[in-house]
């Protein structure tokens, strides 16, 4: 136990903590996903019906970064870092197999599509591509550098509102419609980052941190004939204004190996 007690102490004085300048690393990140979304889904003859839900999913994605260490003082350092993640959210499925169901949506209390009608609203939201720029600060400790960092984050986004009609034509027979509009969207938000750099060698160094991210609101919207929306060939008298307000908020459990150049 001595020996292994003195060689640890050896190899933490010995060098290992690579001196400033770029790095590149690959890994992974376990993300937890929390999506508000509100909306209201209104026509031009002041008709509205107004929705709420709030959905969590656990995702695992792959990340690259590329960044930049500048040390001083023996053992401080600053540093920039850029990183990309495919997140690949989902809004998970409620009572659909398209997302969350809108009830109020469904305007049935006005009978917007006609009585003979029966219709369901669903709404699903994507998130593909994670894109941060982090500044951060850091302290030496034992192998390593441990870190603090804070910058802004955007997401590619989508959001889908879809309606499913059936239909009873002469009374008789069911007859299911399938229609859709989708609206996409750049989500702008603010990241907070604490992490530990520990290295292998001068070269290479495993970094594990905790990033959580929020967002502000995003905006959605289509407009559609309420006719064609349900299925109808030849477009009528009402339009459908579709209106969704959604924001996230994530954390992110990340490691990765760098090689530094």
């Amino acid at each position: 136990m001595k020996l292994i007690a003195f060689v640890f102490a050896l190899l933490c004085m010995s060098p290992l903590v690579g001196c400033g300048g770029f790095y590149a690393g690959a890994g992974f990140s376990w993300n937890t996903v929390d999506e508000t979304f509100d909306s209201n889904l209104h026509t031009n003859q002041n008709r509205s019906g107004q929705d709420r839900y709030e959905a969590s999913v656990n995702r695992l994605a792959p990340l690259v970064q590329l960044g930049y260490r500048y040390s001083f003082c023996n053992d401080w350092a600053v540093g920039m870092l850029a990183q990309w993640k495919y997140l690949n959210y989902k809004t998970p499925n409620v009572n659909s197999s398209r997302g969350q169901i809108l009830p109020n949506a469904t305007f049935s209390s006005i009978n917007i599509f006609g009585p003979e009608v029966i219709r369901d609203f669903t709404s699903k939201t994507r998130l593909d591509n994670e894109v941060m720029l982090l500044g951060y600060f850091g302290k030496q400790v034992t192998c390593g550098y441990v870190y603090l960092g804070l910058g802004p984050v955007l997401f590619t986004a989508s959001n889908s509102v879809y309606n499913s009609s059936v239909h009873t034509p002469n009374g008789t027979g069911d007859h299911l419609i399938s229609t859709s509009v989708k609206s996409y969207n750049t989500v702008w938000g603010g990241a907070a980052l604490a992490g530990y750099q520990y290295f292998l060698d001068q070269d290479f160094f495993i970094d594990i941190s905790y990033t959580y991210v929020q967002t502000g609101s995003c905006h959605f919207n289509n407009t559609i004939n309420a006719a064609n929306f349900n299925g109808a060939n030849n477009p009528g008298p009402t339009t459908l204004l579709l209106s969704r307000k959604i924001k996230f908020s994530t954390q992110e459990f990340m490691l990765s190996m760098n090689l530094q150049f």
